[in-house]
């Protein structure tokens, strides 16, 4: 395929999924449009359902074929651009992949009590408000998934499986999330590690930079 991508965002200071899909075009190292979508203005969702079907975003278009939904979009960008004339995004390992794609799946769909508590936009205030117990447990529980996967025998690093790939960009934000919200590290340092890794990654800073310049959002 030949034909134009188009990333369709919403504000990098509130959309995490955005973020991830975002990711994992640069992690590909693929020319692509981006457009924002003010999820602030569209509230009856009238302007996504005109570019996704779902009426979320991200949504990725490619030429006529449209695809929302982050690790769907993952995904189709594997199958599309594949290696290896292009970088993957999953280990080429079988074992290895597998792991990867288990973790990508539970950031995917877990993690509801930190995603409610920690909301990305509370990550650009000038204070973020304290963060409850539960959301502090599951914070917990993903940075033991973190160091478990960093501790395998012959882990490459810097990231989870080596570059960074499939399950790093699906946690990138929530790496943010623990970050800023100063989630406790000391009992895993490898994941300790790890996050500050994830935000010195060029794309991940280059994306974090334009959010703090956009105007923090307590609500949205």
């Amino acid at each position: 395929m030949s034909e134009e991508l188009v990333l369709y965002v919403g504000e990098k200071n509130i959309s995490s999924w955005s973020m991830r899909a975002w990711l994992a075009l640069h992690a590909k190292e693929l020319r692509f449009e981006e457009r924002t979508i003010e999820l602030r203005s569209d509230k009856d969702r009238v302007r996504r359902r005109q570019v996704s079907p779902t009426g979320r975003v991200p949504v990725l278009h490619h030429g006529d074929l449209v695809v929302p939904d982050s690790l769907a979009i993952i995904e189709y960008l594997e199958e599309a651009f594949p290696a290896p004339k292009h970088l993957p995004l999953w280990p080429a390992d079988r074992r290895q992949r597998a792991h990867a794609r288990w973790l990508a799946a539970a950031m995917h769909s877990g993690f509801m009590k930190l995603r409610e508590s920690m909301s990305f936009n509370l990550c650009f205030l000038p204070q973020p408000p304290p963060a409850t117990p539960e959301a502090l447990a599951e914070a917990g529980e993903m940075l033991g998934l973190f160091e478990t996967a960093l501790a395998r025998p012959n882990a490459g690093g810097p990231f989870l499986f080596g570059p960074f790939g499939a399950a790093d960009v699906m946690y990138a934000p929530a790496v943010v999330r623990l970050t800023s919200f100063k989630v406790p590290t000391a009992k895993t340092p490898k994941a300790a590690a790890y996050l500050q890794g994830v935000l010195a990654h060029p794309p991940v800073r280059r994306w974090l930079d334009a959010a703090r310049a956009l105007p923090p959002r307590e609500t949205y």
